[in-house]
């Protein structure tokens, strides 16, 4: 028992620094990305600021476009980074934990692991960006929904 305990942390571990590595490739990507879709009086001048807006306010009718964007890109790392990584992550996700808690007997084979890792970093993304400011932020969130 005490090995199986050691075993689920050193995955969660792989999953944990797995997960923070691409979240940092994904916010630095979508910070040099000069794409925006508030206007061009806007404060925002990358993507990456008005995925922070949009998640700490409110979404626009443009969100699905940013989701598609974050999706993407995440995606990609994903398809690139090593098969121990993603299924170390993917124990992490809902699927992942309920595969693991059936008994060995009854467990089907795990196909979609890709598409559970991609939304398991893409939340991870979306979390940091919730707490993410800048001057640009500031400034926008204040114009736009201040007193």
């Amino acid at each position: 028992m005490n090995d199986r305990l050691n075993n689920s942390s050193i995955v969660a571990e792989v999953a944990r620094q797995a997960i923070k590595r691409i979240a940092r490739k994904v916010i630095k990507d979508l910070s040099q990305m000069e794409v925006t879709l508030s206007g061009d009086d806007s404060e925002l001048a990358k993507t990456w600021d008005e995925i922070c807006v949009q998640i700490q306010f409110e979404q626009s009718h443009c969100w699905d476009v940013y989701d598609e964007t974050v999706r993407a890109i995440v995606g990609g790392y994903v398809q690139d980074m090593p098969a121990y990584e993603r299924e170390a992550i993917w124990h992490q996700t809902d699927n992942g934990m309920d595969w693991h808690c059936d008994e060995p007997e009854d467990r089907s084979p795990h196909n979609d692991v890709e598409t559970d890792v991609v939304q398991y970093i893409t939340d991870a993304v979306y979390s940091e960006a919730s707490d993410w400011s800048n001057k640009r932020i500031r400034a926008f969130i204040d114009r736009a929904y201040g007193d």
